[in-house]
C-alpha cells in the first residue's frame, strides 16, 4: 500500500535562508587583514540585479557564531555559498511572479510584527535596522520573496511524493542503530533552585551575583527541611505542588515524565538509577539547585520499535526526496536563466 504524506513544509529553506534569523545586532569592525572585498553588486539573474548588502550582513552573523578569526579563504567560500542561495532566490522570486503567485499582504505583516517583537520598542527595532544599513522595505521585500518562494517550491512537490511501507520498513531495518533509546526514569521531583523565582524577577544580574552564596545556603535549608517532611509521611505530589522551584512541573505534582539517561547531570542519574518504584532519592545537586527526587517508572534501554518510528522515517524520506525534487526544479530553472556574477 502507498502512503501519500502530506506536510506543510518550507522547502526552499533547504537552497536559502531569511534576510534576518533572529535579532539584528551591532556590526563589528572587521580586521583589516582578514578583510575579504566584496563589490557592491555580486551578482545579475535575468537583468535583476543583487547587491552586497545582504551577503556583508550574514557574513558578520556568521563570523560572530566562531570562537576565532575566519580565514580569507573561509570567507570567500562563504560569499560565494551566500551569493549562490541569493541567485537562487531571485530566480524562484520571479518564476513566481511568472506563474502569478499571490502572497496575503497580512502574512507580511505578521510576520514583521514577529520580528519586531524581539525589541523592547518600535524605536529600538528601527535603530537595530539602521546600525545594519538595513531598511524596513528591505525586509519587507526579502519576507515577500520568501513567502512567493515557499509556494513555489511547495506547489512541485504537492501531490508528488509517495514514501511506500516498504521503503520505511526497508529504512528501519538499515538504520537500527540511529533507533536506539538508552535507559529511561519517570520521575517526580521538587527543585529548591540557587535562584529562587521571585529573585530572578526582582533582582538585577548583579545583585544575584552578589546574593549567589546567600541563595544557595537557602536553596539547601529548603530542600533538607523538605526532605524531613517526606520521611515524616509529606504527599510528594502534594508538597512538589506548594514547595518546588520548578514553575513547569509544578502544578502537577513535580512530574518530569520520562527522561533518557544522559539528559540531565551524573548526580541526578545516578539517583534515579539506584531507586525502586515508589522510591524517594536522598539530597541531589544539580546546575540547577538542590532535587529530590520520586521514581514512578524505569524504562531499560532499547531499540525503539518500528511501529513507533515509522511517521519520522516517513518524514525523512519525504524531505529526501523533496530535496532531490526541488533540487531538479532549481537546476532547470538556472539553464534557462543568464546569471553573471561578480565575486571571486
Amino acid at each position: 500500500m502507498k502512503i501519500r504524506i502530506i506536510f506543510a513544509i518550507a522547502i526552499f529553506s533547504i537552497f536559502f535562508s531569511s534576510i534576518i534569523p533572529g535579532t539584528i545586532q551591532a556590526q563589528t569592525r572587521p580586521n583589516p587583514k582578514l578583510r575579504v572585498e566584496i563589490p557592491k553588486l555580486v551578482a545579475r539573474v535575468n537583468g535583476v540585479d543583487i547587491e552586497s548588502k545582504y551577503i556583508e550582513f550574514r557574513l558578520s552573523q556568521i563570523a560572530r557564531t566562531v570562537n576565532r578569526p575566519l580565514t580569507v579563504k573561509e570567507k570567500t567560500s562563504i560569499v560565494k555559498d551566500l551569493i549562490e542561495k541569493e541567485v537562487v532566490r531571485e530566480l524562484v522570486n520571479q518564476q513566481g511572479k511568472k506563474e502569478n503567485i499571490k502572497v496575503d499582504d497580512e502574512l507580511i505583516e505578521k510576520e514583521l510584527k514577529s520580528l519586531q517583537s524581539a525589541y523592547s520598542s518600535e524605536e529600538e527595532f528601527k535603530k537595530a535596522l539602521k546600525a545594519r544599513n538595513i531598511s524596513l522595505d528591505d525586509i519587507k521585500k526579502s519576507m515577500l520573496i520568501d513567502f512567493n518562494a515557499r509556494q513555489l517550491l511547495n506547489a512541485q512537490i504537492k501531490g508528488k511524493i509517495n514514501i511506500s511501507d516498504e521503503e520505511v520498513k526497508k529504512y528501519y531495518e538499515e538504520n537500527k542503530s540511529k533507533f536506539y533509546r538508552p535507559e529511561a526514569y519517570h520521575t517526580h521531583h521538587i527543585l529548591a533552585a540557587y535562584f529562587p523565582p521571585e529573585a530572578l524577577k526582582n533582582q538585577t544580574i548583579e545583585e544575584l551575583k552578589k546574593n549567589k552564596e546567600y541563595f544557595a545556603r537557602i536553596a539547601e535549608e529548603k530542600i533538607d527541611k523538605v526532605i524531613e517532611e517526606l520521611k515524616n509521611g509529606a504527599d510528594f505530589e502534594e508538597l512538589a505542588k506548594i514547595r518546588s522551584d520548578d514553575e513547569s512541573s509544578r502544578d502537577n505534582g513535580g512530574d518530569l515524565d520520562f527522561i533518557y539517561k544522559g539528559i540531565f547531570e551524573n548526580s541526578f542519574d545516578e539517583a534515579a538509577g539506584k531507586l525502586k518504584p515508589g522510591e524517594t532519592s536522598g539530597k541531589i545537586r544539580t546546575r540547577f539547585g538542590f532535587h529530590v527526587i520520586k521514581l514512578i517508572e524505569k524504562k531499560p534501554a532499547e531499540t525503539a520499535p518500528f511501529e513507533d518510528m515509522k511517521p519520522g522515517i516517513q518524514k525523512h524520506l519525504f524531505l529526501e526526496e523533496a530535496k532531490k525534487q526541488v533540487a531538479n526544479y532549481v537546476e532547470k530553472l538556472k539553464q534557462k536563466a543568464n546569471i553573471e556574477t561578480f565575486f571571486n
